[in-house]
């Protein structure tokens, strides 16, 4: 599989189940599968308790390479020094994997995307197809 191409991969969700996103403190995975069903990826949410607007989700092929990430919040310096404070998306680049950060603008996102919106937005950009229920909870 080529990384760099990630996200032209039409995928779908294996379990049908809807995807749950608060109250928190919550942290879930769900396998998400090339619709050929070669390929196997992870989507990961993660949303703590003590800052209840920071969350991520992460996308990841093969358990460990991190392919797409959504932080909610929080400070991140690329490796040439640009700096992104607030929203930011990591999508891997061959050779530096996920340490490159971007504008949530890239994927379609505005700096005041509602939680909902963050994860339907990413699930679009990656490819996936038929995306289950997302319940969202208002703490």
């Amino acid at each position: 599989m080529n990384l760099t191409n990630f996200s032209q991969e039409k995928k779908i969700f294996k379990e049908k189940d809807e995807l749950v996103l608060g109250p928190p403190p919550l942290q879930w995975s769900r396998d998400v599968v090339s619709v050929d069903k070669r390929e196997i990826f992870i989507l990961d949410f993660y949303r703590g308790y003590f800052e209840v607007k920071k969350y991520t989700y992460n996308s990841r092929y093969r358990q460990s390479i991190v392919l797409a990430r959504l932080d909610s919040m929080g400070r991140h310096t690329n490796p040439d020094g640009e700096i992104f404070e607030g929203p930011h998306i990591h999508i891997y680049t061959e050779g530096f994997d996920d340490k490159f950060a971007y504008p949530v603008s890239k994927i379609g996102l505005d700096d005041k995307f509602e939680i909902d919106e963050g994860l339907s937005t990413l699930l679009k950009y990656i490819n996936v197809e038929d995306i289950p229920t997302i319940k969202r909870s208002f703490i």
